[in-house]
Order: C-alpha cells, then structure tokens, then sequence
C-alpha cells in the first residue's frame, strides 16, 4: 500500500500563532521541527498498517519547511517550488525542479 502525506504547518501540534508558521518568525524553526515530527508519527503509523512506501509533500508556504535529516529515513519527500498542483502535487512532473527522494539522515 502507497501512502502519500501533504504537509502543511497549521494544524501542526503546538503551532498557534504566525510567529510558528512564517519563515520571519521567531518561533519558525522551532515550528519546523514539529511539523518534522507530526510528520514522523504519520510515516510511522502508516508502515505499521502496511504502507509499503510513504511519500510526502512539504506543502507550507515555500515549501522547504521539513527537516530531511530528522525525518524517518523510509521517507520520499518533494519539497520546494514550483509544483504544478501545489498541495496536490504527488509526482513531480518532468517540468518541474521539485523530486522525490529518499530522506537523508
């Protein structure tokens, strides 16, 4: 089974104000963190039900906001920009600079 996971930081534990969520902002590296590990817990949930691969958008804002060396190592990430669909991108297409790969320790 194929999971795929769009990342996006509101909603992300603990993130209540712009301050988590904006690059600028004083809590935003500490808001990148916790989305790392909500992300984590959803990869490590889906292989525990029997995902046999896991891919995940990083979908917030510039789109480079997930932390590759925290990241569960079974992870595919596509991150940056452009994505044709955006949020919905799955697949980059051959048009576009973002590409799945296997996450870095």
């Amino acid at each position: 089974m194929k999971v795929y996971v769009s990342a996006d930081m509101e909603g992300i534990s603990g993130l209540v104000d712009a301050e988590d969520v904006q690059p600028a902002g004083r809590d935003y590296e500490r808001g990148r963190v916790l989305m790392t590990e909500d992300v984590n817990a959803a990869v490590r949930g889906a292989y525990a039900a029997g995902a046999t691969e896991v891919l995940v958008n990083d979908a917030h804002g510039p789109m480079r906001n997930l932390l590759p060396d925290l990241l569960d190592p079974r992870v595919h990430l596509i991150k940056g920009r452009p994505k044709p669909m955006g949020m919905r991108t799955a697949y980059p297409s051959r048009s576009s600079p973002a590409t799945t790969r296997p996450a870095t320790r």
